[in-house]
């Protein structure tokens, strides 16, 4: 029998945010989400030459994100995970489940009929104490801390890519959108884009003309029909996948897959908002047979510490899972960093 195999190219564009949390310790996290706006799939082996197959992801994710503000009516509705509040199940928790379940589906490799190839990377640190940015150059300590912040965002961009994606999946990275402008000035494409192109390995590149794009992602600032409208409720999608790991992986989920309805009283929204997170999180239990899960190769979660001068990094995993132990395979950013 002949052996089947596959091999993708992806162009995708890349959404980033940022959030500080406080879980006993002041964490801070960013996130990136890569959503591929074209998919060209080939398959070999077989006995006749099929022509590649492609896939529109992009366009396929904002569709599914305007059918949920249709259905219930929030077309005005920002998605911002920390702002769920209150007991009584409404629309727009409903809303925010759906669309954490897009996010899910959406990071799908394989065993889909319609795949998304998405992929998420997120990295959590703690505050830098001041003898972790003296060796930063720049004039003031503003300035040192925006250049540790990107370093951060840099090792978490090129960690992500060379583990999420391979020879079997080469990535051309388009432009990567952040939201706003956090700190006391823009991140700098030259520190994050410009200093990693011609570091990343053969399977990865950036277009010519990528940009790091500060935006709003308050979707309300612009017209339904720009380009920056779509940018912006992408970053939301980002932002309820940050927040629905916090949830899972800093303080836990436990509940029953019973979803609440209409005015029903929930003790915990978020717990129900983000346990899709969580339940796609626990395939890593499965150790050598999460290979065989949809979501493997689909994200990387980890926290990087700073001990005798060097970075380390320890993967996370969802905080119910009793008997805490490191996934070695999953060990992503200690590769040729």
């Amino acid at each position: 029998m002949l052996g089947i195999n596959e091999s993708k190219e992806s162009k995708v564009i890349i959404y980033h945010d940022e959030t500080e949390y406080h879980c006993g310790k002041k964490l801070r996290g960013h996130i990136l989400l890569f959503i591929p706006v074209r998919v060209k799939v080939k398959i070999t082996g077989g006995l006749f030459s099929d022509p590649p197959l492609i896939y529109e992801p992009f366009n396929d994710i904002f569709e599914k994100i305007v059918e949920v503000r249709e259905r219930y009516n929030i077309s005005n509705h920002k998605f911002h995970f920390t702002n769920i509040s209150g007991q009584k199940w409404s629309d727009y928790d409903e809303s925010e489940r759906k669309i954490i379940q897009i996010g899910v589906e959406a990071l799908k490799q394989q065993k889909s009929p319609n795949r998304k190839f998405c992929k998420l990377g997120i990295i959590f640190y703690m505050n830098p104490k001041p003898n972790n940015i003296i060796f930063y150059s720049g004039e003031s300590k503003k300035e040192k801390r925006m250049r540790f912040e990107e370093t951060l965002l840099r090792m978490l961009l090129k960690g992500t890519v060379h583990n999420l994606y391979s020879e079997d999946h080469k990535v051309e990275i388009l432009n990567i959108i952040t939201d706003g402008q956090p700190n006391h000035r823009k991140l700098d494409q030259s520190r994050i884009i410009d200093r990693l192109d011609g570091q990343v390995r053969n399977y990865v590149r950036f277009s010519s003309d990528a940009e790091l794009i500060h935006i709003s992602s308050d979707h309300k600032n612009y017209k339904k029909d720009t380009v920056n409208y779509k940018n912006a409720n992408m970053l939301q999608l980002a932002d309820m996948l940050l927040g629905s790991v916090i949830c899972s992986c800093f303080k836990g989920v436990d509940i029953n897959k019973q979803y609440p309805k209409k005015s029903d009283i929930v003790a915990n929204k978020k717990e129900v908002i983000a346990y899709p997170v969580q339940e796609m999180l626990n395939k890593q239990n499965r150790k050598s047979g999460f290979k065989c899960s949809s979501h493997y190769k689909a994200f990387t979660i980890s926290e990087a510490f700073i001990q005798n001068d060097e970075w380390k990094f320890k993967n996370l995993r969802p905080k119910e899972i009793k008997n805490f132990m490191e996934l070695n395979q999953l060990n992503l950013f200690m590769i040729n960093m």
